[in-house]
């Protein structure tokens, strides 16, 4: 059995881990690709500046659903990066940890060989008439670069950033601010610059360029001018009501979906069970970056039980999201995947004292109402919604607005999923990403039907499988789709 696994970062290492479990793995023979850059490591975690920090405490996080300290154990076993202060540890250290463990597997077994090169190309191979196909996987266009597999494994990552004011290409718009220690490469000790974004992207340019560059202040700038939350002590959590079996039961009643705000009734219970004020919580900011900052300081122990219910919503949003109706889904987009998003994942305390200490000391300013940025050839114009007097001038603007999740606002960055929706192997999904089954995730083609031996993980499936991008999801499909693969196949025999 050959098997292609396309992308060597979190979800293409969890894959590979979980694989080498069975005793079938012996049978298969395993390539895997990616660019040399990102072999094992992938984009979020690749090598970069020690000053962004993963939002996760290092005890909480591993690629081991059965240990969750195990990446912190891996780093306080090995010898070539030591921190002083090791609670919130460098996002690339975590990049080593997984580049450890495809290195070693690498050793250990013969059957699996790394391709370091990107893959152009994924196309089926199948006769007129028949309905036994194969998978090609292309690297050039040359014949000889092309292998042909039985099964392949979709996990590119993250997609390519946003460019929403079209300014890519334009002398001194810096479109995606990674690796960060390439950011300044082009800019002069007196530019000014602007950020645009404020989400978790902005914070690690924040780190990086406040440290070095010296004309101050960095202007941080998005339509909301909202930061992510700051992580309080986040307690483990249950749901009591918001349950399998009381969605079965609803549904039984509504057509085979779960009413929105049926599911809302449920999620207020849990958080009156475990004496959560969520509508204050929902409402606490109040629209100044360091009062909404040191408000999330100073209640860590209540704000924490909050952003643990709504993690565990995310954990849990495979089934939650998949029993809502296509409306639904929307509404839940338009109305509440906003709160969602700020107040999970959120930042260190430490990089919210940091963040305060920054804007008192003149050091970035947070502007929100950003309606429109214009390029005269020489600087860049912001205007604001709320004061059309107020336009700022910038000579070097760096994007952190985050990455696509449509296929329709892909361009040449991501021409490998082009190809796939051009060659009709893949389809949109209407809420972003591509169509998959979400029980298998196995990929939706709109020529070829489900394709049995094809699956997507990772942000690539976010229509599906909503919210749900953290490094432990991740593993936990992997170990679904190796477990419902494998057993699929022994079920035949």
């Amino acid at each position: 059995m050959r098997i292609a696994i396309i992308g060597m970062g979190t979800a293409g290492v969890s894959l590979l881990k979980e694989l080498v479990k069975y005793d079938e793995f012996d049978q298969m023979k395993v390539d895997v690709y990616d660019n040399p850059k990102n072999m094992g490591q992938g984009i979020p975690f690749q090598n970069d500046s020690d000053q962004l920090l993963i939002n996760l405490p290092a005890k909480q996080m591993s690629l081991n659903l059965k240990n969750e300290r195990e990446f912190y154990e891996w780093y306080q076993q090995q010898s070539i990066f030591k921190f002083s202060n090791p609670e919130y540890l460098p996002r690339f250290i975590f990049g080593h940890y997984m580049k450890d463990y495809l290195e070693t597997y690498h050793k250990q077994y013969k059957n699996i060989q790394m391709i370091k090169k990107e893959v152009l190309e994924v196309f089926i191979d199948a006769d007129i008439g028949e309905t036994n196909i194969k998978y090609v996987v292309c690297t050039s266009e040359k014949p000889d670069c092309q292998q042909q597999y039985d099964i392949v494994f979709l996990t590119v990552g993250t997609l390519s950033y946003h460019d929403p004011y079209q300014l890519k290409g334009t002398p001194g718009y810096i479109q995606t601010p990674y690796p960060t220690y390439d950011t300044l490469n082009e800019v002069d000790s007196t530019d000014r610059i602007a950020i645009i974004g404020t989400g978790l992207a902005s914070l690690d340019v924040i780190r990086f360029v406040t440290a070095h560059h010296p004309n101050l202040p960095i202007s941080v700038t998005s339509r909301k001018g909202h930061l992510p939350s700051v992580r309080g002590n986040m307690p483990e959590i249950q749901f009591k009501y918001v349950t399998p079996e009381n969605f079965n039961k609803i549904k039984k009643e509504n057509l085979g979906n779960v009413p929105l705000e049926d599911a809302l009734t449920l999620f207020r219970k849990d958080c009156t069970y475990y004496d959560i004020p969520v509508e204050k919580l929902v409402h606490r900011r109040k629209g100044d970056p360091i009062a909404d900052l040191t408000y999330d300081l100073e209640h860590k122990e209540i704000l924490g039980k909050f952003q643990s219910i709504l993690e565990l919503a995310k954990e849990n949003l495979n089934w939650i999201w998949n029993s809502f109706s296509r409306d639904d889904q929307k509404t839940f987009l338009r109305n509440y995947q906003s709160i969602l998003k700020e107040n999970s994942n959120p930042m260190p305390p430490r990089t919210a004292r940091l963040i305060i200490n920054h804007i008192q000391n003149g050091q970035i300013e947070i502007k929100k109402g950003l309606e429109d940025v214009k390029h005269d050839g020489q600087h860049f114009w912001f205007k604001y919604e709320d004061d059309f007097k107020a336009i700022d001038k910038f000579d070097v603007v760096i994007n952190a607005t985050g990455s696509k999740s449509h296929l329709s606002e892909l361009d040449n960055d991501d021409q490998l999923i082009l190809n796939l929706e051009n060659r009709q192997v893949v389809q949109a999904h209407p809420l972003g990403g591509i169509q998959i089954i979400p029980e298998t995730n196995q990929i939706i083609s709109p020529r070829y039907g489900t394709l049995k031996n094809m699956f997507a993980l990772g942000q690539l499936t976010n229509g599906i499988n909503q919210s749900r991008n953290g490094v432990t999801m991740i593993v936990k499909q992997a170990v679904s789709v190796v477990e419902n693969l494998l057993n699929r196949d022994q079920n035949k025999c």
